[in-house]
């Protein structure tokens, strides 16, 4: 709580969380009793000013405006929240690493591969 995205114990916590496991979940002996064996799944909800809003959110009932063939369930998400929530853009990440952006602007929704940062 109260830690920025742009602070190192963010983003360390970050990797930790979207880093991909055998499991994909957290190792029993994490430090955060609650954590543990439990699963790194969910959406990050990060306020406009770059605060948490939620962690680990499991977004239901929001219907994805079109398909998007050749991903999962997680990419139809990342549409439908971007389509249904006024003002977002939503990063979604496969399990390959691959890394979009989506946001929607007027009725259109624009997708776009992020290139790796060296």
């Amino acid at each position: 709580r109260g830690v920025h995205v742009s602070e190192a114990r963010f983003q360390a916590s970050f990797r930790e969380f979207t880093r991909h496991a055998q499991n994909d979940r957290w190792p029993e002996d994490h430090p955060h009793e609650l954590a543990r064996g439990r699963p790194k799944d969910g959406a990050f909800l990060l306020s406009t000013d770059g605060f948490r809003v939620k962690c680990s959110a499991k977004l239901l009932g929001l219907a994805a405006p079109a398909r998007w063939e050749g991903v999962g369930t997680k990419h139809e998400a990342a549409l439908a929240c971007a389509w249904m929530i006024p003002g977002v853009s939503v990063f979604v990440k496969s399990d390959s690493g691959s890394l979009h952006f989506v946001q929607k602007q007027e009725d259109t929704l624009h997708v776009y591969q992020v290139e790796k940062l060296r």
